[in-house]
């Protein structure tokens, strides 16, 4: 019932249409686009702004007691013409905080305080965090500054905190089996203050994911001096920690095509990988990242490689458990997935200088690094491995909104790394997008098939994934198919290049790739993104009109357009396919005559295994 009442609300909230669009729109979209900041050909209006959040942060981490403590001056350049008068930040661990809300059980072993905020100056003057000038709430600190944040101006904002990794339940990062770390959304972190709604204040409960704005980190993280560490960022000062054998290891790495086993088995047994020392600080430097995470181990093996891609060569690298069924093929898959990217769809350099894929739990991205399970097979590894490197490029190369949007990064991501498979896999049975029409087709039109233009936060943990990757990938699939791959690959590429270190929203996405598409694809965007509905075609009837010549009148019971895919048997064993684009459903029309062959015809049968539909069994009719 509760899923039901959501979208009702959600619907109502969507109201009024602009003047330059057929799209419907919210009051806060059309608020921006009337303000300038956004355009109807879909790139960034005259009077866009992003504001910048650059991290300097000092964090020592003990892996024996799970403690981090850090210090970080964050300087914030307001760039809107909006004057602040507070700033907010996510605790995004504040998820493991004793008494906050949660999307599910995660039981109570590593529950905690939260992150505790020990300390916050802004521009020199320390802030009472007792005071009512700090409010924690639902994973969102508040700070009234002291004086305000003018509009074009900069400030700087120290913070001391610290926080317990979780030991026994990750939620996209924490431990993994025994001296093993995946440290992510570790650090207090600035809200997003956009064109559309100033500060984003959504908080975080687990379901849905993170929004974040673009900085330079520079980040320094001491650990004992027997665990390696590895991060979104380049790090600065391998001299002073590695032993010369595995420096010319990791630099050989940097300049070869080849798989250099940096970590071996044999060298951890070794254990003289690192220099003498009781602890090790390491120095990372990243630019125009929008997060930073890293990961800390002492009995991890390392692969690693390098790619020439665009006018720079990318460090891959993979580190993994030593029982691992799937990871020593990761560094390869990696390289693979991030050359297809770059040179493929969406056919744009890869945007960061490393790759660092973390053998932990489940499949999560960041930008540098992806923290992936061992998968059942090797289709998935490839899947899990692509999918992940590709959210380099949604959200984190183009800022996308997760928590409102999450089927734009996970939709593209989930459609366009199936070539990844088609081009790499073993599987000679493998059909491309198969699983995924098989997905949708059991869930459309069910009360898990919500609109994609709901606000992910609105919708609800049960529909979500349903939401976020099922109906939103499928829309992807049909989209390619009209476009082509040459148009559809442009269509990304202007996209990205628009909109690259910025914040989209879909309105900007479904403007431009209609001025690639040169038409108006409202008939498109409407049903799959906008509607309670799904698709559904179904073969009504069928008659002879000459000699050897028959109709096949194919109904559209809901006007979601698919493409048309009618299959013809014939008594001599001929099959024949007959095809048309989705496209012939773009005015609204109910019906599609189909002509085909007739002499010796025994059965005709719409596609339903690489095409939609909600209802399979009307497809069939045996004559």
């Amino acid at each position: 019932m509760k899923p039901i009442i959501t979208i009702v609300f959600c619907l109502i909230g969507i109201v009024g249409y602009s003047q330059q669009t057929d799209l419907i729109m919210s009051k806060e979209i059309k608020k921006a686009y009337n303000n300038g900041t956004r355009s109807f050909t879909g790139a960034p209006g005259e009077n866009y702004f992003i504001n910048q959040i650059d991290y300097d942060i000092k964090a020592d981490f003990n892996p024996e007691t799970r403690i981090l403590k850090g210090e970080e001056i964050i300087t914030y350049t307001n760039n809107s013409n909006d004057t602040l008068d507070a700033v907010y930040f996510n605790i995004y661990q504040d998820i493991y905080k004793k008494g906050n809300s949660r999307d599910w059980d995660i039981g109570s072993v590593d529950l905690t305080d939260g992150v505790e905020i020990h300390k916050i100056i802004f521009e020199g003057t320390t802030v009472d965090i007792n005071s009512n000038d700090v409010r924690n709430s639902s994973s969102i600190l508040r700070v009234k500054t002291p004086n305000v944040i003018q509009p074009k101006s900069s400030v700087q904002i120290e913070v001391h905190w610290s926080l317990i990794i979780p030991g026994t339940v990750p939620i996209r990062m924490g431990t993994y089996g025994d001296k093993n770390y995946f440290i992510a959304y570790w650090f207090p972190k600035i809200a997003v203050y956009d064109d559309i709604m100033g500060w984003n204040r959504f908080g975080h409960s687990g379901n849905q994911e993170f929004y974040n704005d673009f900085g330079n980190y520079n980040v320094e993280i001491i650990v004992p001096g027997n665990y390696n560490v590895w991060s979104t960022g380049v790090l600065k000062n391998s001299e002073e920690l590695y032993q010369n054998e595995y420096l010319k290891r990791i630099q050989k790495s940097l300049t070869s095509d080849e798989i250099i086993n940096i970590i071996s088995k044999s060298d951890r047994e070794k254990a003289d990988i690192l220099k003498k020392a009781k602890y090790h600080t390491w120095k990372f430097e990243s630019e125009a990242t929008p997060d930073f995470a890293f990961a800390v181990s002492k009995t991890y093996l390392w692969d690693a490689t390098s790619l020439q891609t665009g006018n720079r060569r990318i460090s891959i690298n993979a580190v993994y458990k030593p029982d691992s069924k799937d990871f020593h093929e990761v560094a390869e898959i990696s390289k693979n997935s991030v050359k297809f990217f770059s040179e493929e769809i969406p056919g744009v350099p890869y945007p960061y200088p490393q790759l660092t894929a973390f053998n932990g739990d489940g499949g999560m991205e960041f930008p540098g690094m992806v923290n992936d399970g061992d998968a059942e097979d090797r289709n998935s590894t490839l899947y899990v491995t692509s999918h992940e490197i590709g959210h380099s490029y949604f959200p984190f190369y183009t800022g996308l909104n997760e928590q409102k949007y999450a089927w734009m990064d996970e939709g593209l991501i989930t459609f366009f790394p199936q070539f990844v498979i088609q081009k790499y896999t073993d599987d000679k049975d493998y059909t491309f997008f198969k699983h995924n029409i098989e997905s949708y087709n059991y869930y459309a039109g069910t009360t898990f098939d919500v609109p994609l233009m709901i606000d992910s936060y609105n919708v609800g943990r049960y529909a979500y994934r349903f939401h976020a990757y099922a109906r939103s990938a499928v829309s992807f699939y049909l989209l390619y198919q009209y476009l082509g791959k040459e148009k559809f690959t442009a269509g990304l590429k202007l996209f990205i290049e628009r909109w690259k270190h910025k914040h989209p929203t879909p309105y900007d996405f479904f403007f431009t790739m209609d001025e690639i598409a040169g038409e108006n694809l409202s008939w498109f965007w409407k049903p799959w993104f906008f509607e309670i509905a799904y698709a559904d075609l179904s073969i009504k009837e069928t008659y002879k009109t000459e000699v050897n010549k028959r109709i096949v009148i194919i109904e559209n019971l809901t006007g979601f357009p698919v493409p048309v895919e009618l299959t013809a048997e014939y008594k001599n064993g001929d099959i024949k396919i007959f095809h048309s684009e989705m496209n012939v459903w773009a005015n609204g029309e109910k019906t599609y005559k189909m002509n085909i062959q007739d002499e010796g015809l025994i059965k005709i049968q719409l596609n339903t295994e690489t095409i939609p539909d909600a209802y399979p069994k009307n497809n069939t009719m045996k004559l």
